[in-house]
């Protein structure tokens, strides 16, 4: 057998043998491996007749983050934060999912937009 022969064998070989020790034959390269996206909780806030629970919601800022709002009460309400540009109505017993990505921090002011006058108020902190 031929030396170039041996050497193409060889290569054929040893490529069979990584194949079968790399689990499911998978290949990476330094560089392609991406770390887990950073999961943050879905914050859930009970919408009720005439009260926001929590009153007080802390989100991080630049992070994308997930509400629940779940409107407990009988009747509409909204969870609106005009300075945030949020502003879901949430029918009475139904809920709504929505996401925020907030670009800078403060406390901004969290009403309903028909229940203001009750009190129904509370506020948005974005650290």
């Amino acid at each position: 057998m031929s030396v170039k022969k041996q050497l193409t064998l060889l290569v054929v070989l040893l490529s069979m043998i990584l194949v079968m020790t790399t689990p499911f034959g998978v290949f990476a390269k330094v560089g392609d491996v991406t770390q887990p996206m950073e999961m943050e909780k879905a914050i859930e806030v009970e919408l009720n007749d005439d009260y926001f629970n929590p009153k007080a919601i802390t989100i991080p800022n630049g992070k994308t983050t997930t509400l629940i709002l779940k409107n407990k009460g009988k009747k509409e309400h909204t969870f609106t934060v005009e300075k945030l540009g949020i502003d879901a109505e949430v029918q009475p017993g139904k809920e709504k999912t929505i996401t925020v990505n907030p670009k800078n921090t403060g406390t901004y002011e969290l009403i309903c937009r028909y229940h203001v006058k009750e009190g129904m108020v509370g506020k948005v902190i974005v650290n």
